[in-house]
């Protein structure tokens, strides 16, 4: 592919609820809660310095990798999960769980001397006989869901990045090649198997337990309980088709512009598009750039031809690449793969689509300022950073209505809207700070322009939140209320909220 798609790829993951680490540390020894688990699930506890220990470290971001927990334990069925979670809880030790490993911070998915649950082995894929249902383990990645559907010409409201894992993607909300049409991910799920802090395990979905099943559509899991299968919605699906586009950097503006108008215009017409806008920075140049990926769900007939909603994009006389490309969904997801290795962060502000070329200047000049003093300050490291625009169109919130609608609190009425996020990475530790603390201030500072502007949303994507934004606050305090409701329902002692370690929980 000519043109360079790192934007993308930062950020397709997802990789993943007011927002607050659990802090509260149990008196227990945490070898304990290892012993105890091998007690009752031999062979499955890896300790360190073992081989099933090293394959259990299978992280995206090195932050991640670097993070080093007491043992892993890899259950390889519901009832082992619910095995550890009643072993847990009742030892009041700290754990977290990791599906597919793809959260950038340190912490995410793993834990400093604790336990974290390896969801590796619930990796089942199920085709109903009808074509319309697929079951899903937690422990797919989203390369393992395609691979097994796109030979049979159907697929599910998955992600766009072969390394992002299915749980983290879905029960943050999960943005799709396909979610014009049907929404995100959180949207397009019949039922949740769950794993409760009692042991207990239920399935939750419109019609049983339907409360556990709203929280479940974007508020995260970590206040709720373990999904151990996830039945998604599956369609008839061809060739996915994309025009990549590459501009310099002196037409941000008018390509920018004609995103807002895609958005707000285009994709409500035309369904099947999604697209997105990547501003990034040449090192050796010094020059920015504009990418632009423009896909549609559908193959263009003739196959040369381009759809008549992304025509005005070919009218910008500047381009520096022009692409198209027609494949299934494992060849995109390969694609848009980002690599293992570096250390990562990101965070991201959701704002009207009809922000003014003032605003964008202002925020482009922030991003860019604030570019200019991470090089100033790398060393001899090479910071990588983007700042991408990704769409919320009045369609896909109108999806998002649908079987009692999702916990994000947003209407068709909010939009149609643009996400802008600045993920951001970079290869030495001593940069850690530089770089985490400059992101936050520029996300604090966009979202301070964009309220001066008018343009400010508070809601905050899970799947691309910066460690430190409050995520579920974002979806308003009825929805807050009513999730921390939910919890206390399904876990009344809020264990847990003490024990399940890791970002964007509940105040409990």
């Amino acid at each position: 592919m000519v043109v360079q798609f790192r934007a993308l790829s930062i950020a397709l993951l997802c990789s993943l609820s007011g927002i607050t680490l659990a802090t509260r540390t149990p008196l227990y020894a945490r070898d304990d809660a290892c012993t105890a688990l091998a007690a009752v699930l031999p062979g499955d506890v890896a300790y360190p310095n073992t081989t099933a220990f090293f394959q259990s470290t299978s992280y995206w971001s090195e932050q991640q990798f670097e993070t080093r927990p007491s043992c892993f334990v890899t259950p390889k069925s519901t009832k082992a999960v619910s095995t550890i979670l009643k072993t847990l809880t009742q030892g009041n030790w700290p754990f977290t769980v990791k599906s597919g490993g793809h959260i950038p911070f340190a912490g995410g998915s793993n834990i400093e001397n604790g336990v974290t649950v390896d969801l590796v082995h619930l990796n089942d894929i199920k085709i109903f006989p009808d074509r319309q249902t697929v079951s899903v383990g937690p422990g797919n990645r989203w390369i393992n869901v395609t691979e097994v559907l796109d030979p049979l010409g159907i697929a599910v409201t998955g992600g766009r990045d072969m390394n992002v894992g299915v749980s983290g993607l879905i029960l943050g909300g999960g943005i799709s090649f396909f979610s014009g049409q049907y929404g995100w991910a959180c949207d397009n799920v019949r039922g949740y198997e769950v794993v409760l802090a009692s042991g207990r395990i239920i399935y939750a979905s419109p019609s049983e337990n339907d409360d556990l099943y709203w929280a479940l559509r974007g508020g995260g899991s970590l206040n709720f309980g373990i999904v151990t299968r996830f039945d998604l919605v599956a369609f008839d699906q061809g060739k996915i088709w994309m025009n990549a586009l590459s501009f310099p950097g002196t037409s941000n503006a008018t390509v920018i512009a004609h995103f807002q108008n895609l958005t707000t215009y285009g994709m409500p017409e035309d369904t099947g598009t999604s697209g997105f806008v990547g501003i990034n920075l040449n090192r050796s140049s010094g020059a920015y750039s504009a990418d632009v990926g423009l896909l549609h769900a559908t193959e263009p007939s003739p196959p040369e031809s381009i759809p008549a909603v992304f025509k005005p994009f070919q009218q910008i006389s500047s381009a520096t690449a022009n692409s198209t490309t027609a494949a299934d969904a494992s060849t995109f997801l390969r694609l848009f793969a980002t690599p293992y290795g570096r250390r990562w962060t990101w965070g991201n502000v959701v704002i009207s689509a009809s922000f003014s070329r003032k605003f964008l200047a202002e925020i482009l000049s922030l991003y860019q300022s604030r570019n200019i003093a991470l090089f100033e300050n790398e060393g001899d490291d090479e910071i990588a950073p983007t700042a991408l625009f990704q769409p919320i169109p009045s369609n896909v919130l109108q999806a998002m209505q649908k079987n009692g609608g999702n916990a994000f609190g947003l209407t068709p009425s909010d939009g149609p809207l643009i996400m802008i996020s600045f993920p951001t990475s970079w290869a030495n530790r001593q940069n850690d700070e530089l770089v985490q603390s400059s992101t936050r201030k520029l996300i604090a500072d966009v979202e301070r322009k964009a309220k001066e502007y008018k343009v400010y949303t508070p809601f905050v994507y899970l799947n691309y939140a910066g460690d430190k934004q409050e995520v579920q606050k974002g979806y308003g305090k009825e929805n807050y209320n009513r999730l921390e409701r939910i919890a206390r329902k399904y876990d009344p002692q809020g264990k847990l909220a003490q024990l399940w370690k890791g970002y964007f929980k509940l105040d409990r």
